[in-house]
């Protein structure tokens, strides 16, 4: 049951948080696949044993992980003790889509697939209705690769500290549909961004699992 796109809805969806925070300083923005000097790799944060890393190398995050998504959305890690958000006015309107949440409500990922429109499209229409917003600060945007998948990447925070990282990222089995992953956090849980590595799509889920059930 995957959900086709109306572009006046989903822009009017994507942008309510229904959440604040103490105003906190900037935090770095993920690299858009520039190359990297020496001195940069010599700040790269140590990996624990077990931990993941983001595709930039930027962020780690090492404790307990837990999975989420679905065969119309993908799939992903996220933080232990993450809860399903259960807004009505999303799950009626994107059937599809799964957002889930820290006890603080503030930090929040969303998992999303839409049909009939690429991402380059999507990732536009993001970009402007990110620019309409007058709270939105520091929007830039970058041309990357996210847990191997081509995608394009939006950054900005809000004036009461959230951040925002957004991943429009093509549907490798069609370049018609397009992936939808975004992370708000505060300055405290930037690491949660590591966790977009895990990202997997449908097919590449399914494969990952026959191959561990034949282990």
């Amino acid at each position: 049951m995957k959900n086709k796109l109306k572009i006046a809805i989903f822009i009017i969806m994507l942008f309510c948080t229904g959440c604040s925070a103490e105003k906190k300083d900037n935090i770095s923005v993920l690299n858009s696949n520039q190359s990297i000097e020496s001195t940069e790799e010599a700040t790269k944060p140590e990996v624990p044993e077990g931990a993941i890393v983001d595709e930039s190398g930027d962020f780690v995050y090492a404790g307990k992980l837990q999975p989420i998504g679905n065969d119309e959305t993908g799939y992903m890690q996220v933080p232990l003790g993450y809860t399903e958000v259960q807004s009505e006015d999303v799950l009626s309107t994107f059937s599809g889509m799964v957002q889930y949440c820290d006890a603080t409500g503030v930090n929040m990922i969303t998992l999303g697939h839409y049909e009939d429109i690429s991402y380059q499209v999507l990732a536009e229409n993001r970009r402007y209705a990110l620019e309409e917003q007058e709270e939105i600060e520091g929007l830039s945007g970058a041309i990357v690769t996210v847990a191997g998948y081509s995608a394009l990447q939006l950054y900005c925070h809000h004036t009461d500290g959230i951040f925002f990282t957004t991943w429009i990222i093509e549907d490798p089995k069609n370049s018609e549909n397009c992936y939808f992953m975004e992370f708000e956090f505060d300055a405290d849980h930037q690491n949660i961004l590591a966790c977009s590595s895990t990202f997997q799509t449908i097919q590449d889920y399914k494969k990952s699992q026959a191959v561990s059930q034949e282990k």
